[in-house]
């Protein structure tokens, strides 16, 4: 395999301390603003799992793999009250570039991809994540200009950022009843929206860069060829309960044999060894090894 830059991608839902392990992540967060720092706090609670330069957005925390053109991974965190998204329409539906990004992603590179390929610009952090009152005013976004809040608009526009968006294809993955369209609704409406709170991290692999298909201007946006989400709750003890979604990239829903999400099932540790990075690396050691080898027992999640 290539390293880590050209190949992974990750989803993710729990809790943790935001401080890395690494220098070289601490020097990053060490350059945040006041705010960018509480917001990755918010996001990223678990730790960061690389060095990897961190975007802060409100509603996420992204790492932009500029080789690629797609992000490494988004995180983010939701509680009940995210789930307040106006409809997805108007001036709330437009992708956007990302103005801290160079040669950024453009909406119109996307263009025709569906028609011809089946590939639906695919958010890392979902549209229905990104409402909310973030800024505790009492007012959220709203379609009537005269009634909105700006800056919940603006936690709506970043979450259209292109830098949060990646190839998926729609009708075997991220469309109504593809399995990475049912991990997210199951994350959104089987456990926030009964008063949960969850951390996600988004992402995907690229088994070979050299062989991954390529689509948008000269071909330069790599299309993962896995997809991946872990959902972590707190449950009081040494280590919070986790579950991991792997899923292969498949053009039709009936490419996948199993149509349960919860038959597509990894350790954390198998995770680890594919992408390489390093969860939960503020707990000792020994902790980790007899975690994250542990097969998960879907029970508690399939109450949900």
């Amino acid at each position: 395999m290539k390293t880590f830059k050209k190949q992974f991608y990750i989803l993710i839902v729990f809790f943790t301390s935001f401080y890395s392990s690494t220098a070289i992540a601490q020097k990053y967060f060490d350059e945040l603003t006041i705010r960018e720092k509480s917001l990755y706090d918010e996001h990223m609670k678990w730790g960061q799992p690389d060095n990897n330069k961190i975007l802060v957005r409100t509603a996420y925390v992204n790492s932009f793999n500029a080789e690629c053109r797609i992000p490494n991974y988004t995180v983010y965190h939701i509680i009940p009250d995210y789930l307040k998204t106006p409809e997805r329409k108007s001036r709330f539906k437009k992708f956007r570039e990302d103005p801290d990004i160079n040669d950024a992603v453009k909406d119109n590179e996307y263009d025709g991809l569906f028609r011809a390929f089946n590939y639906a610009r695919g958010h890392y952090c979902p549209y229905k994540v990104l409402g909310g009152d973030r800024d505790k005013d009492g007012k959220y976004a709203n379609f009537d200009k005269k009634m909105s809040d700006i800056d919940d608009e603006l936690t709506i526009f970043e979450g259209n950022y292109m830098s949060n968006i990646v190839p998926q294809l729609h009708y075997g993955l991220n469309g109504s009843g593809g399995v990475w369209f049912k991990a997210e609704r199951w994350i959104q409406d089987d456990i926030v929206a009964k008063g949960n709170e969850v951390w996600v991290y988004s992402g995907g692999i690229l088994i070979d860069d050299r062989e991954a298909e390529k689509v948008g201007d000269n071909n330069s946006i790599f299309v993962p060829d896995y997809f991946y989400k872990v959902v972590v709750m707190e449950n009081g003890a040494d280590f919070p309960h986790v579950i991991v979604f792997y899923f292969p990239h498949h053009d039709s829903k009936n490419d996948y044999i199993e149509k349960d999400i919860f038959k597509y099932t990894v350790t954390i540790d198998y995770l680890e060894a594919i992408t390489g990075y390093d969860f939960f690396d503020t707990y000792p050691e020994a902790i980790q090894t007899e975690f994250e080898t542990k097969e998960f027992d879907t029970t508690f999640w399939r109450q949900f």
